[in-house]
């Protein structure tokens, strides 16, 4: 029995985290520096995916080894709503996005309404909305939402995966279709790279970067718990500061 897959897999894989460095350090940079910023000015980053690419927004929020102020903004209907439009704001209203704060979208294909209309709302409260996405393959595709347009043509940022038509990257023997899909693996490498990029520079400026480290080290929960009380009224999903102001 051959390893054939195990191997065609790890040098496609090994391929694109190559072309995604070469081609695409500049918008991680880019992305590094607001991010940086916006630390700085105590705002937030948040994250957002719709269907499986909530995984992907879910490796920035409460991670050992991450940045803290991240909030995933979660589609409760976890990705099956994700073609009907003007669904995105019975969620996004939950989320008290500021000017300054940055929004992360992800979404392969670019194209459904749910995640489109994130960005869209995102804009409206004054967050920079960056895209991660296949941008070869939007391009190509029809948008579903009624505007015709797609995410990477809303995102202020383009963060591009240079993934594989279909996500799936090892052809089958004797069938028409591949397997082994690589967004997530790609994507997720892109936001740690950024995620490092960030702590990075802000140890650079003279900061200590907000970095979570493992709950399971004998110093871990006090250092989380310092920072999180820092962080708290804004790492929330519910708009208690709204509530209580009003």
């Amino acid at each position: 029995m051959s390893s054939e897959g195990i191997d065609q897999y790890f040098a496609i894989a090994q391929q694109q985290l190559n072309d995604v460095l070469s081609s695409g350090k500049e918008s991680m940079e880019q992305v590094a520096n607001l991010w940086a910023k916006a630390i700085q000015e105590k705002h937030l980053m948040y994250a957002f995916g719709s269907g499986h690419s909530r995984f992907i927004a879910g490796e920035l929020y409460f991670r050992a080894g991450g940045l803290a102020p991240v909030m995933t903004i979660n589609d409760p209907s976890l990705g099956a709503s994700e073609r009907i439009e003007n669904y995105a704001a019975t969620f996004m209203g939950r989320h008290l996005i500021e000017e300054g704060d940055l929004l992360l979208v992800v979404s392969n294909s670019g194209i459904n309404a749910v995640p489109i209309e994130v960005a869209m709302l995102g804009k409206e409260q004054g967050a920079t909305v960056i895209a991660l996405t296949n941008h070869e393959q939007s391009q190509q595709a029809v948008s579903r939402h009624s505007s015709g347009k797609k995410l990477y043509e809303v995102a202020d940022i383009i963060l591009d995966n240079k993934g594989i038509e279909g996500d799936a990257a090892v052809p089958v023997p004797n069938q028409n279709w591949r397997v082994g899909p690589t967004s997530t693996l790609i994507s997720v490498a892109m936001l740690n790279a950024i995620v490092s990029q960030t702590a990075y520079q802000l140890a650079e400026l003279g900061e200590v970067p907000p970095v979570l480290i493992s709950a399971n080290v004998p110093e871990g929960d006090a250092h989380n718990r310092k920072i999180v009380e820092e962080l708290w009224p804004r790492l929330t999903s519910f708009p208690l500061r709204k509530i209580n102001s009003g």
